[in-house]
C-alpha cells in the first residue's frame, strides 16, 4: 500500500470539508449596552449611539462624533457626544464613554460636582480633572478641572470598585 504525501492528504481533507456552506445564523448578531446612565447608553456600537439620539454626526479628533443635547441630573443643557471609533479588526464602530462640554460657558458644568456630592459620590481631586464615583456604581466620571479648552465631563465605565484619593 502506497502512503499520501502530505499535500496530497491536505487537498483530500480539504476536498471533504468543502461538501456544504457553513450555517448562517438565523438573527443577527445584537452588540448590548453594558451600562445605561441617566438613559444614556456609555458603550456600545453606532446603533445604539444613533438609537440613543447621538444623531447629529460629523468628523471628530478620533473618528466620527456624534452628539446631541444632554441634561445630566438637573445641569444642562449641555452637549452629549460620543466618539465613533473603527475596531482594527472590523465591524462596527464603537464608543466606550459619553463627553458631555458646553460650547461657549466653562462653567456650566461646576454644579455637577455639587448635585453628585448631594447624592452620594465620593470625589478624588486630581492634577486635570476631579473623579466621581460611588459604592456600587459602575459609573464613573471625570469633571475637567483646567481652563485650557471646553471643560468637559467624561462619562465612563468604572473598570473596578471606585478608589477615593
Amino acid at each position: 500500500m502506497r502512503a499520501l504525501s502530505v499535500p496530497a492528504l491536505s487537498a483530500l481533507l480539504l476536498l471533504a470539508s468543502c461538501d456544504r456552506p457553513p450555517a448562517q445564523p438565523t438573527t443577527p448578531l445584537r452588540i448590548l449596552p453594558t451600562v445605561i446612565f441617566e438613559g444614556m447608553p456609555l458603550a456600545g456600537t453606532d446603533a445604539i449611539a444613533r438609537k440613543a439620539g447621538f444623531t447629529d454626526c460629523g468628523e471628530g479628533v478620533y473618528g466620527t462624533r456624534c452628539k446631541r443635547p444632554v441634561t445630566l441630573m438637573g445641569v444642562g443643557p449641555v452637549v452629549g457626544a460620543v466618539d465613533l471609533i473603527m475596531p482594527p479588526a472590523g465591524g462596527p464602530a464603537r464608543f466606550d464613554h459619553v463627553t458631555l462640554y458646553h460650547e461657549h460657558d466653562q462653567s456650566a458644568l461646576v454644579p455637577l460636582g455639587d448635585v453628585l456630592k448631594q447624592s452620594g459620590w465620593q470625589s478624588c481631586l486630581g492634577p486635570d480633572a476631579e473623579t466621581y464615583g460611588r459604592a456600587g456604581s459602575k459609573v464613573r466620571i471625570a469633571i475637567d478641572t483646567n481652563y485650557w479648552g471646553k471643560r468637559r465631563a467624561l462619562i465612563s465605565i468604572e473598570d473596578g470598585a471606585f478608589r477615593p484619593c
